[in-house]
């Protein structure tokens, strides 16, 4: 990630190759995605776009939130054949 202006490419990016991940766009469910919503493994992770700035949860820093998310996702991944298999096909190595 070169930085953190780039919130709405990650956003989409995410949602292309994580098939658990739950959406909401603008009005009439159209428009870039204003929040994204995670369970894996027990932890629910979320990112929302609140004024032109990304909301995480949990709060930390948005690289440390993508270091935490795929780590789960890795180790869900160990266990569900559908998971896994997008995690592999989007070229992300298994932690």
């Amino acid at each position: 990630m070169s930085g953190e202006e780039d919130t709405t490419e990650l956003l989409d990016y995410l949602v292309e190759r994580i098939p658990t991940a739950k959406v909401k766009r603008g009005h009439l469910n159209r428009g870039p995605i204003t929040e994204l919503v995670l369970d894996i493994a027990g932890r629910s992770f979320r990112a929302r776009v609140k004024n032109e700035q990304l909301d995480l949860v949990p709060p930390v820093h948005l690289t440390a939130w993508v270091d935490l998310l795929l780590t789960k996702l890795s180790d869900a991944a160990a266990v569900d054949p559908v998971l896994r298999r997008a995690v592999l096909r989007s070229g992300w190595a298994l932690r």
